[in-house]
């Protein structure tokens, strides 16, 4: 676990304690790719009853390339390092600095000194694998994002468009479907080569975890 410094993600104002009210159980930063991926946590974060103290998912200033979302993840938490735990959400699709991001998580994570409570949570080819494993078990292989994204409008949600808030409120009704599908295809990565290949659902169940210890010690 990370060291719990006091820093101002413990005392800003969103974190001061309230009579009668809890200090956050625990802290997770979520850094994600694009806005899609931000409104669905956000989604989740509500349907589990977590608060935005408890589970903060950074506003990305600093663009879509894996790169820049791992050196966004590593400022948030050099400012605050009150964090518990850190997920970097990006996909492979296509860019040209995923393994960067990759290697860079990994030594962040089991570095000897000062090691980061930190993970990557990618896709492949983007984010919407995820998304059709809520409706669907599938391990056929796609080449493109956009290709992923036709099978969801074709099959499941006609009209589907990225950043849509309506669509990430419905797939929360999906979310047992979508853990089950996608720990089904994890387990099948060897076999289809990681595509498609999605590792969203350590995120779910992190969120899961955080609200089931908060109802436990409540």
């Amino acid at each position: 676990m990370a060291r719990r410094n006091v820093s101002f993600i413990r005392r800003g104002s969103s974190f001061r304690r309230r009579p009668g009210s809890k200090p956050p159980r625990s802290v997770t930063l979520i850094v994600c790719e694009g806005e899609t991926e931000q409104l669905y946590f956000k989604a989740a974060r509500q349907r589990y009853r977590l608060t935005s103290a408890e589970i903060v998912i950074a506003d990305n200033t600093r663009g879509s390339a894996p790169e820049s979302v791992v050196q966004l993840a590593e400022e948030r938490y050099r400012d605050n390092d009150g964090y518990d735990k850190v997920f970097c959400v990006f996909d492979r699709d296509g860019h040209e600095s995923y393994q960067r991001a990759r290697d860079r998580v990994l030594h962040l994570r089991t570095r000897t000194k000062n090691p980061l409570p930190i993970d990557d949570a990618i896709s492949f080819p983007c984010f919407e694998v995820w998304i059709l494993l809520h409706y669907e078990r599938t391990d056929r292989p796609f080449n493109r994002c956009t290709d992923v994204v036709q099978r969801i409008r074709q099959t499941h949600i006609q009209g589907y468009e990225k950043a849509d808030e309506d669509v990430a409120g419905v797939l929360m009704d999906r979310v047992e479907v979508a853990l089950a599908n996608a720990e089904w295809l994890a387990a099948r990565a060897q076999i289809t080569n990681y595509n498609p290949f999605t590792a969203v659902q350590a995120v779910i169940r992190h969120l899961s975890n955080v609200a089931t210890s908060g109802h436990q010690n409540g």
